[in-house]
């Protein structure tokens, strides 16, 4: 498996020691404290969780392995994506942005490397994603990188001091291979007959 993960803005990659205060910066914000509840934003608790990142194998089943999200421009850490290898080539994206670098592209451009990457490098055959009724940004970005929403299950999440709906989406490994390729030719000048 090749790591780094390169895009047009952005490079995936296992996290290093050097990226502490990056992602403490990050982290400490209440909106993605809340979705990264497996470590504190501080810089003791970041060495922890790169420590612990670092002794999995690349995507090693069963793990939540996170990539950090450097934005190229600036070499800085400015996120992180998990992705959750299961038994029966199935896997579970996740993603956390700092919010100085929402709403510019940089999540869904991240999202849909790392799902190419699971369906063709991995060869999984369904990447699925979860998250709440109250987070719309959320649920439109898996809608933009072509998941469906697969089930809703109510009132199963409580944040804030208030109930929401728990949402799933999915995505199949045929189904991003047709909608890459209408991508492709899209690009191309060409329509699919």
């Amino acid at each position: 498996m090749t790591l780094p993960i390169t895009t047009e803005r952005l490079i995936l990659r296992r996290y290093t020691q050097a990226d502490i205060q990056d992602v403490v910066a990050f982290a400490a914000h209440p909106s993605v404290a809340s979705a990264t509840p497996d470590f504190e934003a501080t810089e003791s608790g970041v060495k922890a969780y790169i420590d612990l990142q670092n002794s999995y194998q690349p995507f090693e089943k069963g793990k939540c392995f996170d990539l950090a999200i450097e934005l190229k421009e600036k070499s800085k850490v400015i996120g992180l994506l998990s992705l959750v290898c299961n038994d029966d080539k199935q896997g579970e994206i996740g993603y956390a942005l700092g919010v100085k670098y929402r709403g510019r592209g940089l999540a869904t451009e991240s999202t849909a490397a790392l799902m190419e990457y699971g369906f063709t490098t991995l060869g999984l055959h369904r990447i699925q994603a979860e998250t709440d009724s109250g987070n719309p940004r959320s649920w439109q970005l898996m809608q933009r990188v072509g998941m469906k929403r697969e089930g809703r299950l109510r009132e199963a999440k409580f944040r804030d001091g208030k109930w929401f709906d728990k949402l799933i989406y999915g995505i199949l490994s045929e189904e991003w291979q047709a909608m890459r390729a209408g991508r492709e030719s899209s690009v191309n000048g060409h329509e699919k007959v």
